[in-house]
């Protein structure tokens, strides 16, 4: 039987945690606010995050992070991109020799760096971290809804020993080396599935949004390429299949959040209405500053982000992009 740490009590990491306990593990869920922890405890569901889930027996709680830290070697991470660092900064010394998993999608909105970058640091191990990436709705993965997804380190040990923690037969895990294309895939499918919900929004069609997609997945593959990553790294799970399923999925937060803004409300209106967090809105600003860093052409970026951050027109961000030159499909 395994022993392990989730930390994060989001749909995601409760989620995780729930899966994992159904998997034979012993899980301890660190809960950042005490109320729900009081909830979680009485009543085994997620009431806040996760509504109409029973967590199994082997989940318990807590809310004192070095006690979660500390209770054991394996640490799976479920925060926000933006809370990351402050979550685990306190507990750098307690990291040590320990062993990381990442479900955290997104980019440092500061210094741009990866989430495995960020974790790395904080822990002084980078060949500790590995991360999980795929198309997987919490929601999903908490009744046992058959998923797949891959995680990647640079030390395929370390892959190897989450997948056999983290495989059953409805979680099914591929493994890789290629970490910089699983995060830059994960995080950027949260930006496109703005856009995405943009074309729902204004009911522009089937047709639309198959052109959408397929352009969407050429740019990720685009910084992919300039960073280094393998491309066909965004021919598989962190790449297409999470990039299909939010921009299709009724259950992609970021899509619903492009469907919002179709409808005309305000970005940050719809931020602080809202409980759960749209990582895709932190993420358009990194993105865009990193393919401006990098020289790197991605005009669906550029025009979220005008959206986003500088009040343009959703119609008139349209008008620019289908106004484009014509060029090679390959360039």
């Amino acid at each position: 039987m395994s022993d392990v740490s989730v930390i994060g009590a989001g749909a995601w990491g409760t989620a995780f945690a729930a899966h994992l306990a159904r998997n034979g593990a012993r899980v301890l869920l660190w809960v950042f606010e005490p109320e729900l922890c009081e909830i979680l405890r009485s009543q085994r569901e997620n009431t806040f995050y996760l509504p109409g889930i029973t967590l199994p027996a082997g989940v318990t709680f807590t809310t004192d992070l070095t006690v979660a830290v500390e209770a054991n070697d394996d640490l799976i991470v479920a925060t926000p991109s933006f809370a990351l660092e402050p979550t685990l900064t306190p507990m750098g010394a307690a990291l040590k020799g320990k062993r990381l998993l990442l479900l955290t999608k997104g980019l440092d909105t500061g210094n741009l760096s990866r989430m495995s970058e960020v974790a790395g640091t904080i822990a002084g191990d980078q060949a500790a971290v590995a991360v999980l990436s795929g198309p997987s709705f919490a929601a999903e993965v908490a009744r046992a809804v058959f998923t797949s997804a891959v995680i990647a380190s640079a030390e395929r040990e370390l892959a190897r020993h989450f997948q056999a923690l983290c495989h059953d037969e409805r979680f099914r895990v591929y493994t890789t080396d290629d970490v910089l294309g699983v995060e830059l895939g994960g995080a950027l499918k949260n930006v496109m599935a703005i856009g995405a919900g943009i074309i729902e929004g204004l009911a522009l069609g089937n047709n639309t949004l198959a052109a959408y997609v397929t352009r969407a997945l050429a740019e990720m593959k685009r910084l992919g390429r300039a960073m280094g990553a393998r491309e066909t790294t965004f021919m598989g799970l962190s790449g297409m299949g999470d990039l299909v399923l939010t921009c299709t999925g009724p259950l992609s937060r970021n899509r619903m959040f492009g469907i919002e803004l179709a409808r005309g409300r305000k970005p940050q209106e719809i931020i602080h209405s809202q409980k759960t967090v749209v990582e895709g809105y932190y993420t358009t600003a990194a993105a865009h500053r990193l393919s401006q860093s990098r020289g790197v052409d991605m005009p669906i970026t550029d025009e979220l982000y005008r959206i986003l951050y500088d009040g343009k027109g959703i119609r008139a961000s349209m008008e620019e992009i289908t106004r484009r030159d014509v060029k090679e499909e390959d360039e």
